[in-house]
């Protein structure tokens, strides 16, 4: 369900409009212009008894629109649990009640803007593995700096992780489009998202030269973000797709903040984006994570909010092409998520990872 502009009231009565179960939970992505005081909001819902959950995205996602100030509501009828956590205690705490159970993916969503974005990655890949798969997005204010960004029925939250275990079957895919540019580079330096040096020289020194080689673009400190955008870090990763980092910003020193830690001693090569590669993403997706089945899926998307600043109108085709694709197979289906910083994705196979740049796609049964 979308609601743009919405009252608590018109929140109210979208609700009334599920089929609520005792198992029913909902899932509330924002747009972080929406207009909603949440602290109110939480109160109202548990005053309701309403089991929920969400976050602040940039915008969210409804079939081909996306919108800063509008509210997805997804009724989650499906056997879950779900924690927040602030610390790696805190996870272990309330997992301990649940660690003999079996799920098949774990929900994740993340300050995405916290430095310690990584950190809380680690705490669920230490403790949980490849035994689950893990599919969700960062959450966060690019804009409006005041409020909270993540709710449950415990409160509203400036940072932290929440996670949803899964039972049901799911299937999960995660691509972006980009491919090598110039590479590849050794991460000699590095501390945390701050790249100081490439192949022994200054971090910034060699992307200006690279870009200035392979692009013939004059890059300085000035303009950095305006060209950054356009041709991002991937971090080699043997037999999987690359992990993408966003450079931000370069600092008087010339390192290189980026969306994601990077750790020394990396291999990373410098990215293009290929029409081709994009062409093909909304239609290899939804057939990857569609099952024959008589049921109709939960379905989300997340995709990162610096793709609609790159691809601009393309960005619209695409959601087009996804939602094109999504309802030949379930044509009752609405594509439904939001523009995150950052992605979560595994499937269950090799590290977690915070990706940059991409988009994932989850459908749950």
């Amino acid at each position: 369900m979308f609601l743009e502009n919405p009252t608590i009231r018109n929140i109210l009565s979208g609700l009334k409009e599920f089929s609520v179960s005792d198992n029913s939970q909902f899932l509330f992505f924002i747009g972080e212009k929406c207009d909603i005081d949440l602290n109110e909001l939480v109160t109202i819902l548990n005053k309701e008894k309403i089991l929920f959950l969400g976050g602040i995205f940039p915008e969210v996602i409804y079939k081909n629109l996306t919108s800063n100030t509008g509210i997805i509501i997804k009724e989650v009828n499906i056997d879950v649990v779900s924690i927040y956590f602030n610390s790696e205690e805190e996870f272990l705490n309330q997992f301990s009640d649940y660690h003999e159970r079996e799920f098949t993916t774990a929900f994740t969503l993340i300050d995405g803007l916290s430095e310690t974005a990584s950190d809380y990655l680690l705490t669920l890949f230490t403790h949980l593995g490849n035994n689950v798969r893990f599919f969700g997005a960062g959450v966060g204010r690019t804009q409006t700096k005041n409020g909270g960004i993540l709710i449950t029925n415990d409160g509203v939250f400036d940072t932290g992780t929440i996670v949803v275990f899964l039972s049901s079957k799911s299937k999960i895919d995660a691509k972006h489009g980009w491919q090598k540019s110039i590479g590849p580079f050794i991460v000699t330096k590095s501390e945390k998202n701050l790249i100081k040096e490439l192949n022994w020289e200054n971090a910034f020194e060699v992307y200006q030269r690279c870009l200035k080689n392979t692009q013939n673009i004059n890059l300085n400190k000035t303009n950095f973000t305006d060209y950054s955008i356009h041709f991002p870090f991937g971090i080699f990763k043997e037999e999987r797709d690359y992990i993408i980092r966003d450079p931000l910003e370069v600092n008087e020193k010339g390192y290189i903040a980026c969306v994601g830690n990077i750790p020394e001693n990396s291999l990373v090569d410098i990215l293009a984006i290929e029409e081709c590669n994009l062409n093909s993403i909304p239609e290899t997706m939804i057939n990857n994570c569609v099952e024959k089945t008589d049921v109709m899926p939960i379905v989300i998307l997340f995709s990162c909010i610096s793709r609609i600043n790159l691809l601009k109108n393309r960005f619209t085709i695409e959601l087009e092409e996804f939602n094109s694709e999504l309802t030949k197979h379930f044509p009752e289906c609405e594509l439904e998520g939001a523009l995150s910083i950052g992605e979560i994705y595994s499937c269950g196979k090799g590290y977690l990872e915070l990706l940059n740049k991409s988009i994932v796609l989850g459908l749950a049964y």
